[in-house]
């Protein structure tokens, strides 16, 4: 019986916590005020602003290499200011976090093709639809 004991004993010990309690394992997600997600949106807001001026500047010089730094530039900031900003509402971090990949996947393929090719047309488009839809999350027009 005390080797019975021991066994149990020894089994519970190398039982992970979490199988035994999984409501430990789990925490509730923070929750924030309206002033804290509101401020949050104006960080954010802030940031898409600038970006967005730098994309606008750039795309409309002569130099790629600009174009293309700034489309780097503006996915890497606003992927910043995502991760910064934790009281960001969903939909504000979710029109945030389809930018930067839109910024970078044009930016890539804009350093091979033309403008003429069809399926840079198809990024620029997919570009412009999730930059409207930033705009319109900040208000910008």
């Amino acid at each position: 019986m005390l080797s019975t004991a021991a066994l149990i004993v020894a089994f519970a010990a190398l039982t992970p916590e979490s199988t035994t309690n999984p409501a430990s394992t789990t925490p509730a997600p923070p929750t924030y005020s309206t002033a804290e997600t509101a401020e949050a949106h104006k960080k954010l807001c802030d940031v898409y602003e600038l970006v967005a001026r730098e994309v606008q500047i750039e795309t409309n010089g002569d130099d790629p290499a600009l174009t293309s730094a700034a489309g780097v530039n503006a996915a890497v900031m606003l992927e910043q200011a995502v991760r910064g900003i934790p009281a960001l509402a969903d939909r504000d971090r979710v029109g945030a976090l389809t930018l930067p990949e839109a910024y970078a996947s044009t930016n890539a393929m804009g350093s091979y093709l033309t403008l003429q090719d069809p399926a840079l047309k198809v990024a620029i488009d997919d570009f412009i639809a999730k930059d409207a839809r930033m705009k319109a999350i900040c208000g910008a027009g």
